[in-house]
């Protein structure tokens, strides 16, 4: 599973800071509910996995933290993926076409206008 790169809410994501007791996104709900005891029992409750727990105890809460994470097998689409993105950029940069026309210079002169850079 990867998780969403703008998932980054307050805190750690629920899964990773209950990782220590088990806790994966294939953990079932009924075996969810238990989780605060395995934490208690290996001293491992503490504000943040508390409010993991919170987080994913219920079916609701767990649902939207769900919608960050994503079932893709790197093993399998990396490969095919690079293929792609091979495929295109040859595409792209054919060696037997000519190098493109430069832009007339009245052209430039009002690109240069348009475009400020103020910071």
């Amino acid at each position: 599973m990867i998780k969403d790169p703008s998932a980054s809410g307050d805190g750690p994501f629920p899964y990773d800071a209950l990782a220590p007791a088990g806790v994966t996104p294939w953990t079932s709900h009924a075996d969810m509910q238990d989780v605060s005891f395995e934490l208690l029992a290996r001293h491992l409750m503490t504000p943040v996995t508390q409010q993991a727990w919170d987080e994913l105890r219920t079916v609701r809460r767990r649902l939207l933290v769900d919608l960050l994470l994503y079932d893709v097998d790197l093993a399998a689409e990396l490969p095919l993926a690079a293929a792609e993105i091979e495929r295109l950029t040859s595409a792209m940069t054919d060696p037997g076409d000519p190098p493109p026309d430069p832009l007339p210079e009245d052209t430039v002169h009002l690109l240069d206008d348009l475009v400020r850079f103020d910071v």
